[in-house]
């Protein structure tokens, strides 16, 4: 049987989902720093995106490269690079918890709680709206959500079982 090509659609939902997981792993991680405070979480969870983000970019140019046989257009290598934004901008949310907490409106602790939150609430949600829109019956949508969101608890596992 044949895969079905993957659509920009499915390939953003693969790329959020990812982010989603390395920015929680991340905060989660980087917080039991004991001297760490939001603002060098948030400046190290960015630049850490950032390079994931670069790196995924560089990849993809090197495929498609490959798979055309030539050297891409700056149109193509500026398409790679917006598709994989979606593992960016699922770091928005924590960016702005942590931010928030780095201008001094709530604590380190609130702030990583906060985008640790975020990022597990997403990968429910993810769940959801992927059951949803695969007109999944009740039962199916919610065990995807499950799944989804167990990749986020268990990130909440590991740092309660670091700290």
């Amino acid at each position: 049987m044949e895969a079905t090509p993957r659509s920009s659609d499915t390939h953003a939902v693969a790329r959020t989902i990812y982010g989603t997981i390395l920015i929680t792993a991340l905060v989660a991680g980087l917080s039991e720093g004991k001297d760490i405070d939001a603002w060098q979480i948030l400046v190290s969870v960015t630049g850490t995106a950032l390079v994931f983000w670069a790196a995924h970019v560089y990849a993809e140019i090197l495929s498609q490269r490959l798979a055309a046989g030539r050297s891409l257009s700056w149109a193509e290598t500026r398409r790679a690079m917006n598709e994989e934004l979606p593992m960016i901008q699922a770091g928005v949310p924590a960016a702005i918890a942590l931010s928030l907490a780095a201008l001094g409106f709530y604590s380190t602790e609130t702030g990583v709680t906060l985008a640790i939150g975020f990022g597990v609430a997403s990968l429910f949600a993810y769940g959801v709206v992927l059951g949803h829109r695969e007109r999944a019956s009740r039962m199916q949508t919610f065990i995807g959500a499950c799944v989804n969101g167990t990749f986020g608890l268990v990130i909440v596992a590991l740092k309660a079982f670091v700290h």
